[in-house]
């Protein structure tokens, strides 16, 4: 039985990931449909689970082709770096960093750090990859990502962890539609508030369940979110109050037209950065290492 990866395998199987189908995959890196179609089916044979399902004329990924995209990204941006570390001692400018975020953390905050550190190194390149903490610190323990930002610390029995580092500490208001707004005014009650909230799992909303409980306040849960995004659209249109890392309260209000609620919850997340400068690395880990310090502030 093989048990060697074929490396051309699986730089096939990501450009046909990248482009959405053989066709135009075989027409990006100049080799023939039949033989980029070939080489994916010994792929797959070799794995022993299909990786892609053809959707019309695209090609979409399957669960695990989605896990062996994120290592083959990863394999052949390791692969360039160990290049140019060879060829120059050091890898030439900010290159590529993998970083995690966790899905607590106000995705305005990673928006921030990233535009800041594009403004500092326009060649940085970043991929972004969001998920719980549990699989976030499985990733940077198996340097599947560079960084994580989370909104919790690495739980001590991940012992092969870089150390982390508190950014800081992030109070929650509520907001709402100037319309709910208006009807809260009327009925300050906050237990007769429709409320919009973070998913069962995440950080924020356990600690929403304990000063609710703290408050003997039973809420009236209109939906909830994994995608916060989508929580503030729905607040916009008035179906409920949606807690905001203050952090970002500003600019979630002019955004969606939000106005504060009088209700501030005695709850300060804290948010932490976990990953360590490398000698021969990239300079974009150091780069984004170095500003987090600074993201909470606008």
């Amino acid at each position: 039985m093989n048990t060697q990866l074929n490396y051309h395998h699986l730089r096939y199987f990501l450009a046909v990931a990248t482009n959405g189908g053989i066709t135009p995959a075989s027409l990006a890196i100049h080799v023939s449909a039949p033989t980029l179609s070939a080489q994916l089916k010994e792929l797959e044979a070799f794995v022993g689970k299909p990786l892609f399902r053809r959707e019309g004329r695209r090609m979409r990924l399957t669960e695990d082709g989605r896990v062996l995209l994120r290592y083959a990204e990863r394999i052949f941006a390791t692969g360039d770096e160990m290049v140019q570390v060879l060829n120059r001692g050091k890898s030439e400018g900010p290159g590529w960093v993998f970083l995690g975020v966790s899905d607590g953390v106000p995705k305005l905050l990673v928006a921030r750090l990233l535009d800041r550190a594009c403004q500092k190194a326009p060649g940085l390149q970043c991929m972004v990859r969001e998920g719980l903490p549990g699989e976030l610190w499985s990733a940077l323990g198996s340097h599947q990502v560079d960084l994580v930002i989370a909104n919790e610390a690495p739980p001590p029995n991940f012992g092969n962890l870089p150390p982390g580092r508190r950014i800081g500490r992030m109070s929650v208001v509520f907001a709402a539609s100037k319309a709910l707004a208006k009807k809260f005014q009327a009925n300050p009650d906050p237990a007769m508030l429709p409320i919009l909230a973070p998913a069962r799992e995440s950080v924020l909303r356990r600690e929403l369940e304990q000063w609710w409980a703290s408050k003997e306040i039973t809420p009236i849960i209109r939906a909830e979110f994994d995608d916060a995004a989508a929580m503030f659209e729905l607040a916009a249109r008035g179906l409920g109050a949606a807690p905001i890392h203050e952090p970002v309260l500003k600019d979630v209000c002019k955004r969606y037209e939000l106005v504060t609620l009088p209700i501030k919850p005695k709850i300060e997340d804290e948010l932490f950065i976990v990953g360590e400068k490398r000698r021969y690395a990239a300079e974009g880990v150091s780069i984004l290492l170095d500003l987090a310090d600074g993201i909470l502030k606008a």
